[in-house]
């Protein structure tokens, strides 16, 4: 349908911006007498057709024309020059669509303003939410080195228990050696009395040996359940970091999906 509006003042305005955006529909001609109507030159920037006088319209395809000056005088002339050639919308029914079309341009605007208000907090969600995917990141990097430490300190305790054993096995040896050469000290009577004191310092020896042996053997005990304490934080840190990254990704689907559905409206 072909359209041509008569009156480029607010009114005016108004049809040109709503009838604008209306699919099948067109605005063939723009006419107001003052060359610098506000309409005229909204028509010059969406490249619509405009002039000064109503005779204008004779010479473009018209099936309707929208009489938007609110004055009897030029609605009358309307309908004497165009009356039999198309249909005629006089000035209260076209205050009747410039009052809709105000009002629907007023819904849009709100819509806009709150499709931009959506956006930009969307925006700044989004923004968060990969901060925090960044972080989760970071965060199972750090798990990952702890888990792998306490795996390299866990091989290290076994390897040092392996140490204390055989230091243990030393000490075992060391004391039955000081058990044998007390006996034979006795058994060289008075020649054997200084012996008898190099059996008892093997002795004294054997015994601190293993008990430095038996106290290594308790802190690395300590040590070890301390690192599984560790390991089991780890894991429950990854288990975590897993919790937020689905938590994230679901935010964002639901972000993403807000946008979309207010484009769409």
């Amino acid at each position: 349908m072909n359209i041509a509006i008569v009156g480029a003042g607010k009114g005016g305005v108004s049809l040109i911006e709503s009838i604008a955006k209306l699919e099948d529909t067109s605005i063939v001609l723009v006419v107001d007498p003052n060359a610098e109507a506000p309409g005229i030159a909204l028509a010059k920037k969406l490249g619509i057709k405009h002039g000064q006088s109503l005779d204008n319209i004779a010479d473009i395809p018209v099936d309707m024309i929208i009489e938007a000056t609110g004055k009897e005088s030029v609605a009358k002339t309307l309908s004497t020059k165009f009356g039999n050639k198309c249909n005629i919308i006089d000035s209260h029914g076209a205050r009747l669509i410039m009052s809709l079309v105000e009002r629907d341009i007023k819904t849009l605007h709100k819509l806009n303003n709150q499709l931009d208000m959506i956006n930009s907090t969307t925006g700044i969600v989004q923004q968060q939410l990969q901060e925090i995917s960044s972080s989760i990141e970071t965060i199972h990097d750090v798990s990952t080195k702890l888990n792998d430490s306490s795996q390299a300190s866990t091989q290290y305790i076994q390897e040092s228990d392996k140490i204390v054993k055989y230091v243990n096995g030393i000490a075992k040896q060391t004391k039955i050696l000081g058990i044998n050469a007390t006996i034979e000290a006795a058994r060289a009577g008075e020649h054997g009395k200084g012996f008898s004191v190099v059996a008892e310092e093997v002795q004294k020896l054997a015994n601190s040996s293993a008990g430095f042996a038996n106290e290594i053997n308790n802190i690395l005990k300590h040590l070890s359940d301390e690192i599984q304490k560790v390991f089991n934080e780890v894991k429950r840190l990854e288990h975590l970091s897993e919790i937020q990254v689905q938590a994230s990704d679901q935010v964002n689907q639901a972000v993403a999906n807000l946008v979309d559905e207010a484009t769409l409206k």
